[in-house]
């Protein structure tokens, strides 16, 4: 994540585009979305060399690359206007698998929140792919990076 506590006042965000399931190829997803992913895992395959720990799933995850400072909603835009030309595509590949967009966010003093214009909310309702949320505060910017957004592809 760039630069996770934005200009020293703690506020972030961040945002990710996930399929998981059993039966995924992330190869076959990689050919399609014709982009690499951020991440990705196959079931019973270790997570990463060396490591004893194996993906319990198949999973692909896109990352926004988007500064962190931004806010959530651009992470959003961002992502859906990647993955809407080629949603069709992509479904096909990830038949019976799980899409998702997952979210992390920090208001910087534990106050305060995000907006969603309607807009970008009828662009994720149009996709039908769940939205996922998770709200850190402020100290926690390490375990957004440990535990959070950035590892939910191994979840």
């Amino acid at each position: 994540m760039a630069s996770i506590l934005n200009e020293g006042n703690g506020k972030w965000s961040t945002a990710s585009f996930r399929i998981a399931g059993d039966a995924l190829r992330p190869d076959r997803v990689t050919a399609v979305f014709g982009l690499e992913p951020t991440r990705f895992g196959v079931k019973g395959e270790r997570l990463r060399p060396g490591d004893r720990n194996v993906s319990r799933t198949s999973f692909w995850l896109l990352k926004c690359p988007l500064s962190d400072g931004l806010p959530l909603t651009e992470h959003l835009k961002w992502l859906l206007d990647v993955v809407e030309p080629k949603f069709s595509s992509i479904s096909a590949a990830a038949e019976d698998s799980t899409m998702m967009l997952l979210c992390g966010f920090s208001s910087g003093n534990g106050q305060g929140g995000f907006t969603l214009d309607s807009k970008t909310l009828q662009r994720i309702a149009g996709l039908g792919v769940s939205l996922s949320v998770d709200l850190y505060p402020p100290e926690s910017a390490e375990l957004a990076m440990v535990g959070g957004v950035a590892s939910q592809g191994e979840r």
